[in-house]
């Protein structure tokens, strides 16, 4: 790495640094221009670093910072989306006497985020990972007069902690069989046969990534922590909450040698998709809504990252954060709509959306196959659950009426949806051809297309919930998540008892 392309990387998470130092000596107007407006160089930088990728190549890792395929995607992403948040937050708080605080630990979040994904040395990278998490801790104590905010805080604080551990657990076991802090030297070490280490770190990584991406049963701060203000959960949900997924694509070659983690990703991910999934049908809160969409979507992100389908997964973040940052700073233009009612789901709809999906994904998939052979992991089951996932589309549409128009609109619909979905998961898995990933064991496999299908039938027979008993009590334990949260929450009490007023 040349000098200047160092100080272009470097200048990236500095400039929001340098604004977080100086915003407390400014009036809350000028804090929130100067706090804007390093966020918007920054992400100019990004994204001139991204172009010199794109036309020198990757240029590796030097000293302590990394310019390749995902730390460009990922720094690009990051800095658009923290100043698009803070953008809206200079309008969301304005009158509000913390703005000036409120400012300064957003530029030092977005900083923080910024450095984790450009560092290649796992010192860097581990403090880089700790400070996003304890600048994101000051974000939601930003009413502190308010106690579920402070208690919700309190449960992020113990996760995060238990999962700071474990990443520092995981870079001391492979500095003491690699001697080694940097990436690119692990890596290389690790492909020359040395897999020692290997695989009690990738389950500690594996275990950090779990508690930061609220998989199940670790998922319940997420929801909690719907009384901070909403540009921090915007950020939160679009750029912090997927680093999980983005520590193990980093960390991939690492993985593929340790077969153990990437089966419980799998199954923890295809779980916690489906409890994510569940929960947020029956969620009246438009934020706990999608804080459950959050899960669901961390969920078959981590089942990408487990199936070794990393560039998917590499994919799915950036869709994810584009998504949910627009769907949290736009959550209150729902306010006083009517909620869509459902709609029954025939028989003979389910059947010709099956049967349109499956020879859709069948025949676009082999012509991509044909084309590009080696652009596929996983298709199989990945062609599963886009399959499942157009039949309902398809259903709904001929459901809902419309006669011979609308359901040629579906078709072409769904047609256009199978070949964007199945060209990205091609493309994309040419970024990690040269990772080979581990078998997965076929009654994982098989485990995954059950929960899956289930899924399917579920969505499909939810509009006859409410006429049956058992509809209507499984309504109520959706409703509480299943009271896994309630249980975190007594023994976050135990551990860390509210205070009581006298």
């Amino acid at each position: 790495m040349h000098i200047p392309l160092f100080a272009l990387l470097l200048a990236v998470p500095a400039l929001p640094f340098v604004a977080a130092l100086i915003v407390r000596l400014l009036t809350p107007a000028a804090a929130g221009r100067l706090t804007v407006g390093a966020a918007t160089v920054s992400a100019g930088l990004a994204s001139v670093a991204a172009m010199l990728l794109m036309c020198d190549g990757p240029s590796g890792e030097a000293g302590w910072l990394r310019l390749d395929a995902v730390s460009a995607v990922m720094v690009v992403l990051v800095s658009f989306l923290g100043t698009v948040v803070l953008r809206f937050s200079r309008h969301y708080l304005a009158g509000d006497p913390g703005q000036t605080r409120f400012f300064c630990w957003m530029s030092l979040t977005l900083g923080s985020v910024l450095l984790l994904v450009l560092s290649s040395h796992l010192l860097v990278l581990a403090a880089a990972w700790i400070a996003t998490s304890l600048c994101l801790h000051r974000l939601l104590l930003h009413y502190p007069e308010r106690a579920g905010a402070v208690f919700s805080a309190r449960k992020k604080f113990v996760f995060s902690r238990a999962g700071d551990v474990c990443l520092l657990g995981a870079a001391v076991l492979l500095h003491g069989a690699h001697g080694t802090w940097e990436l690119d030297a692990l890596f290389a070490s690790v492909a020359s046969g040395n897999t020692g280490g290997l695989p009690a770190a990738g389950f500690l990584i594996a275990l950090c990534a779990m508690l930061k991406s609220a998989q199940f049963p670790f998922h319940s701060w997420l929801p909690d922590t719907m009384e901070t203000p909403t540009p921090v959960s915007a950020f939160m949900h679009a750029g912090i909450i997927n680093a999980g997924g983005f520590l193990v694509v980093r960390l991939s070659p690492l993985f593929v040698h340790a077969s153990g983690a990437l089966t419980l990703l799998v199954v923890i991910g295809t779980l916690t998709a489906a409890f994510g999934a569940v929960v947020m049908l029956a969620q009246p809160s438009v934020k706990r809504a999608l804080a459950y969409s959050t899960i669901a979507q961390m969920g078959f992100m981590m089942l990408q990252c487990g199936l070794g389908a990393f560039g998917l997964a590499l994919l799915h973040i950036a869709a994810h954060s584009l998504y949910k940052a627009h769907a949290f700073l736009t959550a209150g233009s729902t306010i006083g709509k009517v909620p869509r009612a459902a709609i029954p789901l025939t028989t003979p709809a389910l059947s010709l959306g099956v049967l349109v999906a499956a020879l859709l994904v069948t025949g676009l998939a082999t012509a991509l196959h044909i084309l590009v052979p080696h652009g596929a992991v996983h298709a199989g089951l990945f062609g599963l659950i886009l399959t499942l996932a157009i039949a309902y589309g398809v259903a709904r549409a001929w459901s809902a009426g419309g006669g011979a128009g609308m359901a040629v609109q579906s078709v072409a619909a769904a047609a256009g949806v199978a070949l964007a979905s199945l060209a990205l998961h091609t493309g994309s898995t040419l970024l990690f051809s040269g990772i080979v990933a581990v078998p997965i064991p076929s009654v994982v496999l098989g485990f995954v297309a059950l929960v899956f299908i289930g899924l399917f039938f579920f969505q499909a027979l939810l509009w006859r919930t409410g006429r049956h008993a058992a509809g209507r009590a499984l309504y109520v334990h959706a409703l509480n998540g299943f009271y896994i949260g309630t249980v975190a929450n007594r023994l976050l009490n135990h551990l860390w008892p509210r205070q009581t007023v006298g």
